[in-house]
């Protein structure tokens, strides 16, 4: 391993992970790992614990900081422009201003609450949003701009499904006689009017799927990298907002990475050629004798519901071994980068099985839905359509 320099420039460094507020870099010629000095007055102010080490994007290592803050380190105090590093859209941060200026927005929170400018997180929130809009209009750090919808479904040659329905304000799709239901239950109702059986699916029980076949690989005992995580009990979360117990399980550093996947490649290899091998009782069985081992790894992935592993176990019976396996490797490759974004049902009738993502006419894929397509496109292909629900007229 090379020795850092005291004497070096610096004058090659990567960004160890763009979504850390404070980033860290590693220089090319020295290995020094250091932050760039811009960062280092709001550093200092709001995020001092943060200044020690770094996580690796790729291999969620903890990386310690060995040089501090230096000059002209990140890519604008060099003159470039700055990289679009966009976050995944998720409830409360689905505009492209907040999704493209994560960071913009968090320091100039931060610095409002604490200079007296606002009150409250809210008012810091709505105040700092207006300024980084009105600064973006004036001179765009970001490009905003992105393939269309249109563009990219024909890009990908994605089957659509137009439906029609009396959709009421808010989503809900108007049944008579004063009954409503979500446009994903009235999809799954003109399914099963073909013919078809249906399963609502989503993310939760590929990561339930995930867990109870995994289990023995992810938290082996004999890795050198597992070690103890703690966090709270899900089911008392959800229903109290507020954890009744503490969890703590194994779980390797570099879990849901590439780099996790890669280190840990002859293990997962055996773990399919193994225990995963065989037929659909075979994979059922494995599933079942999984479901008590695996707990505390499907509480930590949110896979924590009777009704994820119900609907775990259907994917077995339905889909076939070949599929699954599939899916695991799919998601074991790169867990994190794969966890959201898989379709909202399927559909099956005999030997026929299909996946269905189902949007009302003018809403959009997110993110996470385009690289599910586009990762199925390359790797899973698992058959697939996009149901578009389009507003009937109200009669009268």
């Amino acid at each position: 391993m090379t020795i850092p320099s005291s004497s070096c420039a610096h004058t090659s460094t990567e960004c160890l992970n763009p979504y850390e507020f404070i980033r860290k870099y590693r220089c090319a010629d020295c290995s020094a790992v250091m932050m760039c000095d811009c960062d280092e007055v709001r550093g200092r102010r709001f995020l001092p614990h943060q200044l020690g080490c770094a996580q690796e994007l790729k291999s969620k290592r903890r990386i310690p900081v060995t040089h501090g803050f230096q000059p002209r380190i990140c890519r604008v105090c060099r003159g470039l422009p700055s990289l679009p590093e966009p976050v995944a859209a998720i409830h409360g941060r689905t505009t492209k201003i907040r999704r493209y200026y994560w960071r913009e927005l968090f320091f100039l929170q931060q610095e409002m609450l604490a200079d007296g400018r606002a009150t409250t997180p809210t008012e810091a929130d709505a105040a700092a949003l207006e300024e980084i809009k009105a600064a973006h209009e004036r001179a765009p750090k970001y490009d905003l701009s992105e393939e269309s919808e249109a563009t990219f479904l024909a890009r990908t040659n994605v089957k659509i499904d137009e439906m029609r329905a009396l959709v009421l304000k808010g989503g809900l799709v108007a049944l008579g006689a004063d009954q409503t239901c979500s446009v994903e239950e009235y999809v799954a109702a003109q399914l099963r009017a073909r013919g078809y059986q249906t399963l609502f699916c989503e993310s939760s029980p590929f990561h339930a799927l995930f867990a109870v076949l995994l289990w023995g690989v992810i938290q082996d005992p004999n890795d050198p990298l597992v070690r103890t995580v703690h966090f709270g009990e899900r089911v008392s979360f959800e229903q109290y907002g507020r954890s009744s117990r503490d969890i703590a399980t194994g779980l390797p550093e570099d879990f849901g990475s590439e780099t996790y996947s890669i280190r840990r490649s002859e293990a997962i290899r055996e773990a399919f050629a193994t225990r995963l091998s065989g037929d659909r009782d075979r994979l059922l069985n494995a599933f079942d004798s999984g479901v008590v081992n695996s707990a505390e790894l499907r509480q930590y992935l949110w896979a924590h519901r009777d009704g994820d592993l119900q609907r775990a176990r259907t994917l077995i019976s339905v889909l076939g071994p070949d599929q699954v396996r599939a899916c695991l490797k799919h998601l074991v490759h790169n867990y994190w980068a794969k966890y959201l974004g898989w379709p909202d049902l399927l559909a099956w009738r005999e030997e026929e099985v299909l996946f269905v993502e189902v949007k009302l006419s003018r809403d959009k894929l997110s993110d996470e839905q385009r690289a599910w397509i586009e990762d199925n496109q390359k790797t899973l292909h698992l058959p697939f359509t996009l149901v578009k629900v389009h507003r009937l007229a109200k009669a009268g």
